[in-house]
């Protein structure tokens, strides 16, 4: 077979049919965000993001066509964006929606390239990564001068190399605990970002929605975040670790939906699933028994948030099915 013949590894499919997703979705959310910017700086920046995601989804179009592929709808900026709709973020969560995206984008395209068998696959994705590297560079540039960037916490520098000695390391539900690791620490910051700025989103979107179900979801994510904040908060105040800024300011006072509701509920779908996904990677980094016990607690809430809002978006036949294998049972019941 020659090597243009090679067919895409079904990893490869859901690779590129995940990318063309979530890709489609922020080109709308940035579509938005550049119409309303009122910082020349910022809306630059907005220019770059949205001409990222444009190029990436050409090139997957281009895929999909030369590999037979049905294109998925996705979230076309005609359907789901209301270019009238007034501003209903400040531009420093602009900035911290495309530091975040840029974020995830750096790790699942990193994904991607190890999962990639085809070489022009991890080629595109390569490229697709260093798109995603550099704009997240400007991005925290941007954010170091305007001074809204939020730096992990400092600590003292290790003098000397240490083993342990005691059992007590692991524990945590009993007596006193041993000082948070740095890997601890830090993931512990990160997690509480990562809600703060899921918190804004979903008072904004509960702000806007009209369907009361849906409004309802929202108001109850807000919960969901707020509860696991505290959590964390609690575990950092004991080592006298700084928690992250309140992001609860940036939603201004539209009540006009600037998305969707398809689109918003996918939004905030596809963050909880992030949550779960990094609450995983820190709780295995997590030597604490009690961090780490935490951390499955986190899980067990978003990944039942998540499951309901997936509920919601079937129930309104608004969840595009990604790729699968055939159904050989169905296929044989359907032949007789």
């Amino acid at each position: 077979m020659k090597k243009n013949e090679v067919r895409l590894t079904s990893a490869e499919i859901a690779n590129i049919w995940n990318t063309y997703i979530y890709d489609s979705m922020m080109e709308s959310v940035i579509t938005h965000f550049k119409l309303t910017t009122a910082d020349e700086e910022v809306g630059v920046l907005l220019e770059e993001g949205l001409k990222v995601v444009q190029n990436h989804l050409q090139s997957l179009e281009e895929l999909f066509s030369k590999e037979g592929i049905a294109k998925p709808d996705g979230f076309p900026v005609d359907k789901h964006v209301n270019r009238q709709a007034p501003k209903l973020f400040s531009d420093t969560f602009y900035l911290e929606y495309l530091n975040q995206m840029s974020q995830f984008k750096i790790t699942s395209h990193a994904t991607s390239i190890v999962m990639a068998s085809r070489d022009d696959i991890h080629q595109l994705y390569k490229q697709f990564s260093e798109d995603a590297t550099q704009l997240n560079k400007r991005v925290r540039t941007v954010m170091k001068n305007q001074g809204i960037y939020i730096r992990p916490p400092y600590m003292s520098y290790p003098k000397q190399v240490d083993y342990v000695e005691k059992q007590s390391f692991l524990t945590g539900w009993l007596g006193r605990r041993r000082p948070l690791l740095a890997v601890e620490a830090a993931y512990l910051v990160m997690n509480s970002i990562n809600n703060e700025i899921a918190k804004a989103t979903l008072i904004g979107f509960a702000q806007v929605a009209r369907d009361p179900e849906i409004r309802s979801f929202f108001l109850r994510g807000q919960k969901v975040c707020s509860e696991i904040m505290t959590s964390i908060f609690e575990v950092l105040q004991e080592d006298n670790i700084p928690a992250s800024m309140t992001w609860d300011t940036v939603v201004n006072e539209s009540t006009v939906a600037p998305y969707s509701e398809r689109l918003m509920l996918f939004l905030v779908n596809s963050l909880s699933g992030l949550g779960v996904g990094m609450y995983g990677q820190a709780m295995a980094l997590s030597l604490r028994r009690d961090v780490a016990a935490l951390y499955a607690s986190f899980i067990a809430k978003a990944g039942a948030y998540a499951e309901d809002g997936v509920n919601l978006m079937i129930e309104r036949g608004w969840l595009e099915q990604p790729p699968h294998f055939l159904d050989r049972e169905r296929l044989v019941v359907e032949s007789k």
